[in-house]
């Protein structure tokens, strides 16, 4: 998808994702390219932030990295950029939420 874009930068938060998963994504994505309106090639990272976080990190840490995503991309879109964020996987997200409301639960 972001190689077809006209996009200025792409945040891609990995919530909750596996290790192995996480480490395929960057080694991945600097090997994609576009092609530029002028007939460069482009890799995909040079407008590519990543925020990665891990299912074996903890709780607290996976509720807020779709946050620090949004922030990062809140960050460019106000200093006049198009910017794409994407988040995978919002279900791992809702999870961390659910568990860390449970915990406050039964303080």
């Amino acid at each position: 998808m972001q190689r077809y874009l006209i996009l200025d930068l792409v945040v891609y938060v990995g919530c909750g994702e596996r290790g192995n998963e996480m480490a395929r994504v960057l080694m991945d994505f600097p090997q994609l390219t576009r092609t530029l309106p002028d007939g460069r090639e482009e890799s995909v990272m040079k407008r590519t932030t990543l925020v990665a976080n891990t299912s074996n990190m903890p709780v607290a840490a996976r509720e807020a990295s779709i946050y620090t995503g949004i922030t990062i991309a809140e960050y460019f879109r106000d200093m006049g950029y198009n910017v794409s964020m994407m988040a995978d996987s919002t279900s791992r997200w809702a999870e961390a939420l659910r568990e860390i409301s449970r915990r406050l639960w039964w303080c």
